[in-house]
């Protein structure tokens, strides 16, 4: 009965007129403080995807250095190395039909063509490289001849999903294309684009600005550039704001819980003066009567 007699109470002043309306102002500003803190969530899913895009495009804006200082052959390429922009040396021999793919929203073919390295540490090699681009079943340009010196972003291997042909491919992975092509091989391979470029520069081997770039001719466009590994990243600082407005959110709710405890014990401290009272006149009566 005791029990049920405290339950009783603490409904009975949750249920008051004063309580309910604190109730709905603290759950409304609990319900705010959760809305900020989610808004909070998404800025720091958000900032931080913008920071790895201007990372990224940062990267992609590098001067050109040679392959061989950025990444060897029969080398795992890491992150670091990933989209970097390169250089190399050397003459085109096989060339291959990347099929079942999609440049802005347009079914493509790839052109991957083997570039036998002719200069440099890594002399003899292949290099992947991807020249551009074709619309689907559209006839491939022939690959130039003589020795050409091929710009272009790093980009890691693909799976190996097989179907590997002597003139398609359904994947750019050096696990396969060795058995092709033959080893050394890089591990990637390279999405070339065209750089004016002084022939001394190139001769010393030094980076190359690439930020005047030219438009591949002979019918191949531009292959996109490696897009960024990470689909997005995290800000911190926006991340603990969303923690400090969930913190505010709770604190809401805990000052009602405060006000409705202290409202009860006055309540219980009220009725047991109320009992004593009782009692005591009882007690006063019993004692005149006997009197």
């Amino acid at each position: 009965m005791e029990t049920d007699s405290r339950g009783n109470i603490w409904i009975r002043e949750a249920l008051t007129p004063r309580m309910i309306v604190l109730f709905i102002i603290l759950a409304f500003a609990a319900g705010l403080c959760i809305r900020l803190g989610y808004w909070q969530l998404e800025r720091a899913t958000s900032r931080g995807a913008d920071r790895v895009i201007a990372q990224h495009e940062e990267r992609l804006g590098e001067p050109a250095q040679p392959l061989h200082e950025v990444l060897g052959l029969q080398t795992t390429m890491t992150a670091d190395e990933y989209a970097r922009p390169v250089y190399v040396t050397g003459r085109f021999a096989d060339q291959l039909r990347v099929v079942d793919r999609s440049v802005g929203g347009e079914n493509a073919d790839l052109i991957l063509t083997q570039l036998v390295l002719t200069e440099g540490p890594d002399k003899g090699g292949n290099v992947p490289v991807v020249r551009g681009w074709v619309p689907a079943g559209e006839d491939l340009p022939p690959a130039p001849t003589g020795t050409q010196t091929v710009f272009g972003y790093l980009s890691g291997p693909e799976d190996s999903i097989g179907g590997l042909t002597e003139t398609t491919a359904l994947s750019i992975s050096a696990a396969e294309l060795v058995n092709a092509w033959g080893s050394p091989i890089l591990s990637g391979y390279i999405v070339q684009f065209t750089v004016a470029a002084a022939p001394s520069a190139i001769a010393n081997g030094s980076a190359i600005d690439i930020s005047q770039r030219q438009e591949i001719s002979d019918g191949v466009r531009h292959a996109p550039p490696p897009k960024p590994v990470e689909d997005g990243g995290f800000n911190l600082q926006n991340a603990a704001y969303a923690i400090e407005w969930v913190i505010f959110a709770g604190f809401a709710l805990f000052i009602w819980f405060r006000i409705l405890r202290g409202a009860v014990m006055r309540r219980r401290e009220d009725e047991l003066l109320e009992q004593w009272a009782d009692e005591f006149a009882g007690a006063n009566s019993s004692q005149d009567a006997t009197r």
